[in-house]
């Protein structure tokens, strides 16, 4: 433990240090001036991309995924914290180049990120009822810690130097990328509430929202970065304990739960389709009800007779040379088979294919039977996968009483399942498509809860939209647990591209609008206070966090990853986590510390500002 904590404490020593020097090093030198606008060939292509601003952040988004995939000694930065350092440094270049300052709509921004909050609730939140059950306690005592430590630092910090007013609001927001905070100090400036003179509100305004700008850019990079070989540094192994939480929380039942992005991933099956060739004189005039009839857990899928493929009526007549497509247990086909004839391998048969859907019964002919009573009645050819009630899994028994409610989750031939729909009830099949209708209704329904205020000490907090988004899409994705018809088709490759997406254009906006804050930090002479008191600020309380986290509370480190960014309110973090685990891990301890720091952070964020 000291050996590992050493290394990360040196670790932030190091940035603190070199930032530090870097700063010192810029003061002494006169602020720089831009210079005027150049007329080469990379002045007239950052020009025209300042004109269609949707070229150059895809082309950051993808250069970004690019360099993000660059592995040294076997690290990878991750393609967003890539994507960000990209934006940043083309932003700054063109502006300080060739006076090019990028000006991409923050509402563009606010859809993306939304988009990619509202993906990662309506994949965690199964998983995020279990985090919490078993981490509850060391999530919100986390979630205190960060934030408050890292007020702490900032406040200390004006015995050190002298921060102009609105510096102090600003840092504490932009070190925790904060922007709930930075609105709420924006908030308190704009209504002369503040202990500021009213003839320096204006550039108080300035210094908050300029050091704001700055350190939400810089500490959201090295944060990045320092998620993404944090266990590494505390000697685990993220990828390993992602695996160990996941075999923990599905126990030894590893079914996909319904409405989950796997649900309809059939795994093994104790299933084959053998063709056999009737060559039994026996069964020459017989019908394929009496082939059923000998075979009674065998169903015979598909007959070629007479140079016809057929989906077999009961009354078929079958003869010598016809060919039978049979379905079943593998011990049963090779048993039974030789009874009929030989297997045939270049059958025309072979091409059977097999559905896996989700019945929710609700047909009162069903409901009070047993399992076995409906394989004898509907089972012929239909294989149960699994049995869900009220979203958790329930072990398959020939005694087992089926509920109203209950999803069975079933595999068979795409006739064989269109027999069930009248027994059974509503049927929910894979889907290429996305229910639209949902996906707006619970974006909305996000972002207004968010919205939503409540007045504390003459202070109007909200959740905000991040967490508001939070609340409804994993109440959602639980909600499609108990029933997976509720809401329509949400497929795991949409719901992945909104979360890839999302958060990319999320950060190349960010970073491609942050070129003139970063210079006029330079030219104002905020350089100094702001990188030394937000690298402190930024990166001590986190890897205090894990410190805490790792040896005090004995956290999963996948989950652990996942709570620090929350507490650092750092969704960059968190999915750089999730890249590092290989896993959706992490999110479940993020949604938590999140809600909470920022909350927290906001309170604190208005606070400063009223102080100056």
């Amino acid at each position: 433990m000291r050996s590992h904590a050493r290394h990360a404490m040196i670790l932030a020593g190091a940035v603190v240090l070199g930032l530090a020097v870097f700063a010192y090093a810029q003061q002494g030198e006169p602020p720089p001036q831009p210079p005027p606008p150049q007329h080469g060939p990379i002045g007239r292509v950052l020009a025209y991309m300042d004109k269609e601003p949707f070229i150059i952040m895809f082309l950051v988004i993808a250069a970004g995924y690019a360099l993000g995939a660059v592995k040294v000694k076997g690290i990878a930065m991750g393609s967003t914290a890539a994507t960000l350092l990209l934006a940043l440094v083309i932003s700054f270049w063109a502006f300080q180049s060739y006076h090019v300052q990028y000006a991409l709509p923050e509402f563009t921004s606010t859809v993306f990120f939304n988009l990619f909050i509202f993906a990662i609730g309506m994949k965690v939140g199964p998983q995020f009822l279990g985090g919490i059950h078993r981490e509850g306690k060391h999530l919100i005592l986390l979630a205190l810690f960060v934030p408050l430590l890292s007020t702490l630092l900032t406040y200390l910090s004006r015995y050190v130097f002298h921060l102009a007013p609105g510096l102090l609001a600003g840092i504490v927001s932009g070190a925790n990328t904060a922007t709930p905070g930075f609105g709420a100090a924006k908030a308190a400036l704009d209504s002369g509430a503040s202990a500021i003179p009213p003839d320096q509100l204006k550039k108080a305004t300035a210094n908050l929202t300029t050091s704001y700008a700055f350190l939400y850019c810089t500490s959201m990079v090295l944060f990045t970065v320092m998620m993404s070989v944090m266990p590494r540094l505390f000697g685990r192994n993220a990828v390993a304990d992602a695996k160990q939480m996941e075999k923990e929380m599905e126990g030894e039942d590893t079914t996909p739960l319904p409405g989950t992005a796997d649900s309809f991933m059939r795994g093994y099956m104790p299933l084959d389709l053998r063709v056999f060739r009737v060559e039994n004189p026996a069964l020459d005039g017989r019908t394929v009800a009496d082939l059923d009839h000998a075979h009674p857990r065998v169903a015979i899928e598909r007959v070629y007779h007479a140079g016809r493929v057929y989906n077999p009526p009961p009354d078929l007549v079958l003869h010598r040379g016809d060919e039978v497509a049979m379905l079943g247990p593998v011990s049963l086909l090779l048993a039974g088979g030789p009874h009929i004839g030989p297997e045939v391998d270049d059958s025309k048969l072979r091409n059977v294919r097999f559905d896996t859907v989700e019945f929710i019964v609700h047909n009162p002919d069903v409901v009070g039977k047993t399992l076995g009573e409906l394989a004898l009645r509907m089972g012929q050819g239909i294989y149960l996968n699994a049995m869900f009630r009220a979203g958790d899994h329930v072990p398959i028994s020939r005694d087992r009483l089926v509920r109203k409610g209950d999803v069975l989750r079933i595999t068979g031939s795409p006739r064989r399942v269109a027999s069930l729909r009248d027994e059974l009830g509503p049927e929910v099949k894979p889907s290429m498509s996305t229910d639209i209708i949902t996906l707006g209704l619970g974006l909305a329904a996000g972002a207004l809860l968010g919205a939503l205020t409540v007045p504390v000490f003459g202070i109007r907090f909200s959740l905000g939209s991040a967490v508001g988004l939070l609340i409804v899409s994993i109440g959602l994705s639980i909600l499609r647990t108990h029933n997976p018809a509720l809401g329509g088709p949400f497929p795991e490759s949409a719901r992945q591209l909104l979360e890839d997406i999302g958060l990319n254009v999320f950060i190349a906006i960010l970073g491609l609008n942050a070129g003139a804050g970063v210079s006029d930090a330079i030219k104002g002479g905020l350089l100094v206070p702001t990188l030394v008191i937000g690298a402190v600020a930024a990166f001590v309380p986190p890897i205090l966090g894990w410190v805490i986290g790792q040896y005090a509370f004995k956290m999963n480190s996948a989950v652990l990853m996942g709570a620090i960014s929350g507490a650092r309110c750092n969704s960059a973090g968190m999915r750089a986590s999730e890249e590092a685990a290989q896993s959706i891990v992490p999110a479940i301890g993020y949604p938590v510390t999140f809600a909470i720091s920022n909350l927290l952070l906001t309170l604190i964020s208005y606070l400063f500002a009223l102080m100056g």
